[in-house]
């Protein structure tokens, strides 16, 4: 009866059991000590390995480590507080994001991340730098001559977009040039053009001319210009050291070969910091005959690899040397800033009035280039009056043609 009972109760134990599973993998024991998920480490559990750890009923801690991920957020995202996205989230509007180098993980705080200047409180959604920042033009900005303005008016060196919408009586909109045409102007020719420049510790320097900072109308540090001359016009830009490098590119036959990352279409203010030795060059404004300045907007080109305990200093001067150079190497680089160039902003421009003279031969007209008048400007009249017999001229009236109609606000 008894071997019965313990037949039974053998058999209930069967049952009950808990089953158990072998973990997935077997292997010695690592020498680094750290031991990995699903593993069997055949014979392992010795005083060694389990920092001398032995007696009978003892325990022993077994301490998960880990190692930070490192986040390399792109230019334009931002890494979000609890976000493990390794491609972070996009900017929102009104702030702008650099970009990260390894960062890591944090639960409270958003990285990588900046509200924009309360002045300039608006950026477009993905804007990777401070110059991304905005305020509307209206309300903010004058442009000389206008009734109406619209566009963006852009933080520091952000381009401006502001334009009119209408111009004063004896005004028209006029627009923006682009860079094909500043090209043809300007020409090819060196003669007569001076070149200027404001390094990074605001010191001006002129070179072949002696018109002075005013003349060139340039005052932030890194900015330049270059005269041609008063028949062709005057470019204006900005130069600006970087740790990004850039592909020198190669000149045959005058003409720029681009390669790798040579236009740049933003270049984040890098002047002074370590390593920042590549200098590169745009355009902001070109003056023309006229004296009037439009705004112009360029991409970065790569000039030159520099020294970087020289490149703040030299970059703008290097920017205006090379933009006036009138030989094969010089011209194609020119052509190459100017050729990325995008369309010039409208402006206010004088209307020119057409003068119909009486009684004043065409040659007299001519002699003093009087046949036309430039709103606001001189007026010229003819050498002379035709003489007529018992008269005696007393001067000429100006008297609007019955036939013309004008609209206020659009002439």
């Amino acid at each position: 009866m008894k071997e019965k009972i313990f037949l039974t109760s053998a058999l209930a134990m069967g049952v009950f059991a808990p089953a158990f599973a072998a973990p997935s993998n077997t292997g010695e024991f690592p020498s680094t000590g750290l031991m990995q998920e699903d593993y069997t480490y055949t014979n392992a559990a010795t005083e060694a390995n389990m920092d001398g750890v032995y007696e009978d009923g003892a325990t022993v801690d077994a301490v998960a480590e880990y190692t930070d991920i490192l986040y390399n957020i792109v230019a334009g995202n931002y890494l979000k507080a609890g976000s493990d996205a390794t491609n972070g989230t996009q900017c929102p509007v009104g702030s702008w994001c650099p970009g990260l180098t390894d960062a890591t993980y944090n639960e409270t705080d958003d990285q990588g991340i900046n509200s924009c200047p309360s002045e300039y409180g608006l950026s477009a959604a993905g804007a990777s730098s401070q110059n991304d920042c905005y305020r509307q033009c209206s309300g903010n900005v004058t442009i000389e001559h206008a009734t109406g303005v619209t566009g963006n008016d852009y933080y520091g060196n952000g381009v401006d977009t502001c334009e009119p919408t209408g111009c004063e009586n004896g005004w028209h909109v006029k627009a923006g040039v682009n860079g094909s045409a500043i090209a043809s102007t300007i020409g090819t020719s060196e003669v007569g053009a001076s070149n200027a420049y404001i390094n990074n510790n605001g010191q001006f320097g002129e070179y072949s001319a002696a018109h002075g900072q005013g003349y060139y109308g340039i005052n932030g540090n890194n900015t330049w210009a270059v005269d041609y001359g008063s028949d062709k016009g005057m470019l204006i830009g900005q130069g600006r050291c970087s740790t990004r490098a850039g592909a020198s590119g190669t000149w045959a036959n005058g003409t720029y070969n681009v390669i790798d990352d040579n236009f740049v279409s933003s270049l984040a203010d890098e002047t002074g910091q370590e390593g920042a030795k590549y200098c590169y060059c745009n355009v902001t404004g070109y003056q023309d005959t006229n004296g009037n300045l439009q705004s112009l907007s360029s991409a970065w080109v790569f000039d030159v690899d520099a020294y970087a305990s020289s490149c703040a200093s030299d970059c703008a001067f290097n920017c205006s040397h090379d933009m006036r150079r009138g030989d094969a190497g010089g011209l194609a680089f020119r052509a190459a800033v100017l050729g990325s160039v995008q369309p010039g902003l409208a402006m206010c421009e004088a209307n020119t009035i057409t003068i119909n003279w009486s009684d004043a031969s065409a040659a007299d007209i001519s002699a003093n280039n009087a046949g036309t008048a430039t709103y606001g400007s001189d007026v010229r009249t003819p050498v002379k009056a035709q003489t007529k017999k018992g008269k005696t001229f007393r001067g000429w009236r100006f008297s609007k043609p019955e036939s013309v109609s004008v609209e206020p606000g659009n002439n």
